[in-house]
């Protein structure tokens, strides 16, 4: 039996507030739950009524990071409901809450987890500015154990992670957490340079979760920037980062033996995911000369690579861990579906049987109870917003967990499709477009929208900030430019040192596939984006100044050696690769064709108005970068509008800064682009 449309609509359902009958989980494919999806084809739609408004769609997901312990019998949920979130842990037989946790006034919270049937894990962090020779800001990260039975929380060792550098300091087995469960009983493990701070060094610490009083394993060193054990929290390798030889090296660990048994000179890390099951080898995600990256196991004794798992047409991106042994069971795929390939065959069964209940849509299965069960999945598709569901296979029965979006649960989604365009050299350029809700054709008023990184990708799932442009009347063009991951890594590398070059002529390029297409006008043209996304909006007005009608850099790049000046100072060279990866992917800091790529040192050429946006405390893109762009626009004459978002780090970290970006975008994009049929004489 499928539950109806008008269920999917009732608003915010968790289970906290009321069970949801969903009929029988489909355990074969024909008993499979037949879902009713919102809108998949906006042509058909009759009439729509008005759209959310923009704090609908920028509210911070409203009940998230739904998580279930070991026994099935606790779930746990961030609310967001109020103006301060709070953590719930709540009785599943029971049906009811068992806590609610207010998090501390300052910190932001990254997430939680359950250590055992007894304990939850809260994990927050806060930024804070050092006075080296030049100030940076670091995240200074921090662990509350709380108990379901009530109590004080327990502060665990605090973890410094280095903002804007690619190496963190972390337990490499903890899919990227600050502590991981292993198999003692209240004890987690966790690497911090805390305790051995005075020693110079990274060490792998044993912290009881009822006390908080941490036993020294092992210590590193101070290059060290990762740590890999087995179930036991066995240390078994660690990695470091050789800042003078500007090079990575693994480090198998038998007792006191230590043996190299990778080294790389690259820019990039080692990549190392985890362990095997059987505890002998490292997961190591790498192309081995290949263009597709696979995942090889390591062995530990130093005996040569073996290839795990590849696939011809996708890179593996990551890899998923088993929540209970650490082990890696399953290999993350790059493609459009971002589908897991799992190791496991007991896991393989688990995501069959729950993808069967949610045809068309993006099943995660994420988490389980130790006895299998009880599942929990997260559901999306690029209409639909997230929904966590809690399975259970005793009664056959799924219940909505939580629900991310319940503003937008009787919302009209734009239409979407991917595509592949060719780009002036003959390559091909992956692309997705979303159509306005009811748009029966075109051509359309279109935004581009360059994703951030650059090194990284738009995946086809529920976009908060797409749909919303969509609600507006606008197509959205989001194209995948060279030098995006997921697509082989000669197309990734074809991007290194071309921002602003080829990167930049793929997204023109993807503009002229959707006006041959008859999607776009060519007359109504926006580019909006965020971080690298915002320097491409900047490149774009200055460098194709007739291609485009208005520009949006949401704490976007606009001096491209002034960024390597002021974010790869030489005090990197000590604590990261930040220095090699820029170099590597950018050009030499300093670089005179940098300048050249650079809008700042263009701006005479636009035409165009320009909307800038940025957070005050931006630790990742310097507030400078949008301040001084702001000044030679004004110097030149050229319209400007300036949003300075105030005691904000990044634009997406509160609903109201995401609010008021929407806000201050619908605005701009009104008053320049026309969403209905447009006047000639008013286009240029």
């Amino acid at each position: 039996m499928a539950h109806s449309n008008g269920d999917t609509k009732r608003g915010a359902r968790s289970l906290a507030r009321a069970r949801i009958p969903f009929g029988v989980l489909g355990l074969a494919v024909t008993a499979a739950v037949a879902l009713t999806v919102r809108v998949t084809s906006a042509a058909a739609l009759p009439a729509l009524a008005a759209a959310p408004d923009a704090a609908a769609f920028g509210v911070l997901p409203v009940e998230t990071d739904a998580v279930l312990s070991p026994n099935g019998h606790w779930l746990a949920w961030i609310d967001r409901h109020d103006a301060k979130p709070r953590v719930v842990m709540f009785d599943v037989d029971a049906r009811k809450p068992q806590r609610i946790l207010q998090l501390p006034e300052t910190g932001k919270l990254q997430g939680i987890y359950w250590h055992d049937n007894e304990t939850l894990l809260i994990h927050i962090s806060s930024t804070t500015t050092y006075h080296t020779p030049q100030p940076r800001a670091f995240e200074l990260h921090h662990v509350i154990a709380h108990d379901v039975g009530g109590g004080d929380g327990r502060v665990l060792p605090s973890n410094y992670v280095y903002t804007g550098s690619s190496v963190k300091s972390k337990v490499g087995a903890t899919a990227g957490l600050v502590a991981a469960r292993i198999s003692k009983e209240h004890v987690i493990s966790m690497a911090t340079a805390g305790p051995c701070r005075q020693l110079l060094a990274n060490c792998l610490l044993e912290v009881d979760t009822r006390t908080g009083l941490a036993t020294i394993v092992k210590i590193g060193n101070q290059d060290t920037v990762r740590w890999y054990i087995n179930r036991d929290g066995t240390p078994l390798a660690r990695e470091d980062w050789d800042y003078k030889q500007h090079s990575f090296r693994v480090l198998a660990l038998d007792g006191e033996k230590v043996r190299e048994i990778l080294r790389s000179n690259d820019a990039d890390s080692i990549r190392i995911q985890g362990v095997t099951v059987d505890g002998r080898s490292l997961v190591q995600l790498d192309t081995k000369g290949g263009d597709r990256i696979g995942a090889w196991a390591v062995p530990l004794d130093g005996s040569p690579p073996t290839l795990i798992y590849e696939d011809p047409l996708q890179d593996v991106s990551g890899v998923y861990r088993d929540p209970y042994s650490n082990a890696v069971i399953g290999v993350r795929l790059s493609g459009d579906g971002g589908d897991v390939h799992w190791l496991d065959a007991k896991a393989l069964e688990r995501q069959q049987r729950v993808e069967r209940a949610f045809p068309k849509r993006r099943v995660e299965v994420y988490g389980w109870s130790q006895d299998d069960s009880r599942t929990l999945a997260r559901v999306d598709s690029p209409t639909t917003p997230p929904l966590y569901y809690l399975i259970d296979f005793g009664s056959h029965k799924a219940d909505i967990a939580a629900e991310e979006y319940p503003g937008l649960a009787s919302a009209a989604f734009g239409g979407f499709r991917e595509f592949t365009y060719k780009a002036r050299d003959g390559a091909d350029i992956p692309a997705y477009v979303t159509l306005p809700p009811g748009a029966a054709g075109g051509p359309l008023p279109l935004v581009v929208v360059p994703h951030d990184g650059p090194w990284a990708r738009d995946y086809p799932r529920f976009s908060w900030f797409v749909q919303f442009i969509a609600s507006r009347g606008y197509a959205v063009l989001q194209p995948q430019f060279r030098g995006s991951t997921g697509f082989g890594r000669a197309f990734e590398e074809a991007g290194f040192r071309e921002l602003g070059g080829r990167m930049q002529d793929d997204v023109t390029d993807g503009v002229a596939a959707l006006v041959a297409q008859g999607v776009a006008d060519p007359r109504r043209v926006c580019i909006v984006g965020a971080g690298y996304g915002g320097f491409s909006a900047l490149v774009g007005a200055a460098f194709t100044p007739d291609l485009y009608r208005c520009a949006v850099s949401i704490s976007g790049i606009s001096d491209l050696r002034a960024l390597s000046r002021d974010q790869v100072p030489a005090l990197y060279r000590y604590i990261s690769n930040a220095q090699t990866f820029w170099t590597k992917r950018i050009g030499v800091p300093g670089d005179s064709a940098l300048g050249a790529r650079s809008p700042i040192n263009a701006v005479e050429r636009i035409k165009v108005p320009i909307l800038l946006i940025y957070g005050e405390n931006d630790t990742i893109v310097p507030r400078s970068q949008s301040e001084e762009m702001a000044k030679a626009l004004r110097k030149s004459g050229k319209a400007v509008t300036v949003v300075s978002i105030e005691d904000e780090n990044d634009w997406q970290s509160r609903g109201s800064s995401r609010t008021r970006v929407l806000t201050a975008l619908e605005t701009f994009l009104r008053e320049s682009l026309p969403v209905g049929p447009a006047n000639p004489s008013d286009l240029h």
